[in-house]
């Protein structure tokens, strides 16, 4: 649905500065402190929400406890990459916004589609590495450390082990630092 307004550019300082009226921010859900991104085209301007976005891998502490009594799992966690990855429930994408964290994709057994979001006033510890639940040698590849999520949805504490990487890689986990840091901003 495209939605237009028409203003006009005020000096401040040594900027332009253009007011975004209250439903055109409804609308695209921003907020004051919102990242957004601008560009210009064919004497156009687009100001996009920015959000980041990353290819994942994950499961939760029941997923990985279960996947651990699986030998052929097993085997293929301790494969390298491309080949094979650290045990994981689900695939897809994850979308870290101002306010939450998004898991899109599927279930990779099944191929039903699954997603989970949580909000980040939610999250109650973040560590990247590994602990009793998702080991070192034994259910993942030794360079690459997982990303724990710990977080309360009703009044439950929830344990989300993740692998993040850029589209265009092919390395889960290689992301996992920085959706750290921008977790714990």
């Amino acid at each position: 649905m495209a939605v237009k307004f028409e203003g006009s550019v005020m000096q401040v300082g040594n900027s332009l500065r253009i007011t975004i009226p209250q439903e055109i921010a409804k609308h695209l859900n921003l907020e004051r402190g919102d990242a957004v991104e601008l560009w210009v085209s064919n004497h156009s301007m687009v100001m996009e929400k920015k959000m980041f976005v990353y290819d994942a891998i994950w499961g939760f502490e029941e997923d990985i406890l279960a996947l651990r009594s699986c030998v052929v799992k097993n085997i293929v966690a301790h494969t390298s990459q491309p080949l094979g990855k650290p045990l994981h429930k689900y695939k897809g994408q994850l979308t870290i916004e101002r306010d939450k964290i998004l898991l899109k994709g599927e279930d990779v057994a099944s191929n039903e589609t699954a997603s989970f979001f949580f909000t980040l006033e939610d999250v109650k510890d973040v560590y990247l590495g590994w602990d009793d639940t998702l080991r070192q040698f034994k259910d993942t590849r030794a360079w690459i450390r997982p990303l724990r999520v710990t977080f309360n949805v009703e009044a439950e504490s929830k344990i989300l082990y993740l692998y993040a990487k850029k589209p265009e890689s092919t390395i889960y986990g290689e992301e996992n630092k920085s959706v750290l840091e921008k977790l714990q901003e």
